[in-house]
């Protein structure tokens, strides 16, 4: 067994109300470079962990007063000692006196009279476990820290406040299934009043969706600025780009549409995304859906989009939004679906865009009965005033 070395060896705390006991075991721990406490019963043992936390506790169960599992119970229910590993050391030899120990807390039972070598064995495996256990909260620490200030920074790249053409509402919401998210939406303003849409799903979730998401939301941004009124070309160069720059095994799918509020004309371009759903009629029209004109970007490289125009007239509805709804389950397994979504957003024809979205996140919420969240989720609800007719 090796000794212990460095400037801070490891301390054992010793809790026995022999002081024979006490005597032998800090002798034998001293002399393998252990810092050794000792306590005599089971309220000075708690009050000397409490002071001072050691990296370890051989621990008696018969004592006076308080006995071993009683200890034992106490560390473990306090936030600031119950990872310290707690080794029995007793002369009880009962099958019920370990399981009670393991039951309470302890990591090792050791019954006496026991072996120095032996002893020493358990004492050195439980401490490099602890090191290892304590290595790995703190690995876990950071990458949550840092985990949450990605959070904050993708959560950067949304519109602060959206865009609110005369005669329009628009309404958004992302709900990611982890800290970041690879889907996004993005709505910002373009020359002659128009109003740029995006909805889009990195494929994968995690961190390395949201370095992927970042890349497309920048590229997305710097195409649409240059060629608004082409889709397919702000398709073409961001696919180009990904598959340069990116190197990875990701692809995103995209809705891009460019809306002219005065006139009510929407292009649009749909790279692989879930069909928005457009409602130009009343509760009664079937909504109709702005299928796929081309591949995800990020996959072939020569791939083909096509650009479409649709006309919103006055009273429409359109809702953009990614698979975490539609493929949502409930603990049955049902799917959410299109046809459910189709009848939430009919539902609620003729209400204000931050009404509908509500209404079709409360519908899902109802749909999914508490089940986890697999996926993200986002929505943009978008609708056109009413027609004002005169008398």
């Amino acid at each position: 067994m090796s000794e212990q070395s460095g400037p801070h060896p490891e301390t054992v705390l010793i809790v026995d109300d022999l002081p024979a006991n006490l005597r032998l075991l800090s002798q034998m721990l001293a002399g393998r470079g252990y810092r050794v406490r000792a306590a005599t019963s089971g309220a000075r043992a708690l009050e000397s962990v409490r002071l001072d936390p050691p990296n370890l506790i051989l621990l008696d169960i018969r004592m006076p007063e308080m006995n071993g599992f009683d200890v034992c119970h106490q560390l473990k229910a306090d936030a600031r000692t119950r990872d310290i590993p707690i080794i029995f050391i007793s002369a009880l030899t009962e099958v019920e006196d370990k399981v009670s120990a393991f039951r309470s807390g302890g990591v090792d039972y050791v019954t006496k009279p026991f072996q120095i070598e032996e002893v020493l064995a358990r004492i050195e495996t439980h401490l490099a476990l602890r090191r290892l256990q304590s290595a790995l909260q703190q690995a876990n620490a950071r990458f949550a820290h840092e985990l949450a200030l990605a959070a904050t920074v993708q959560a950067s790249f949304l519109p602060v406040q959206l865009p609110q053409p005369a005669g329009w509402q628009v309404s958004a919401h992302l709900q990611p299934a982890r800290e970041t998210s690879g889907d996004f939406y993005d709505l910002f303003d373009l020359p002659r009043g128009r109003l740029a849409f995006v909805m889009a799903d990195v494929v994968e979730k995690g961190a390395a969706a949201a370095l992927y998401m970042a890349l497309s939301w920048s590229l997305l941004r710097t195409y649409a600025a240059a060629t608004p009124d082409r889709p397919e070309e702000v398709f073409r160069a961001v696919n180009a780009r990904l598959l340069r720059d990116a190197h990875a095994v990701q692809f995103v799918t995209v809705f891009f549409g460019v809306l002219d509020p005065a006139e009510g004309t929407l292009i649009y371009g749909n790279a692989g995304q879930n069909p928005p759903l457009l409602v130009t009629g009343d509760s009664q029209s079937v909504p109709r859906r702005l299928a796929t004109t081309g591949p995800p970007l990020g996959v072939l490289e020569e791939g083909c989009w096509e650009t479409r125009t649709v006309a919103l007239p006055p009273g429409s509805v359109l809702v953009l939004y990614t698979d975490g709804i539609t493929e949502a389950q409930n603990a049955a397994g049902d799917f959410y679906g299109m046809e459910r979504l189709s009848a939430a957003v009919l539902s609620q024809v003729g209400r204000p865009a931050p009404a509908i979205q509500r209404a079709i996140l409360a519908d899902l919420a109802r749909f999914a009965a508490g089940a986890p969240q697999p996926d993200d989720i986002a929505l943009v609800v978008a609708t056109r005033d009413p027609a004002i007719l005169e008398d």
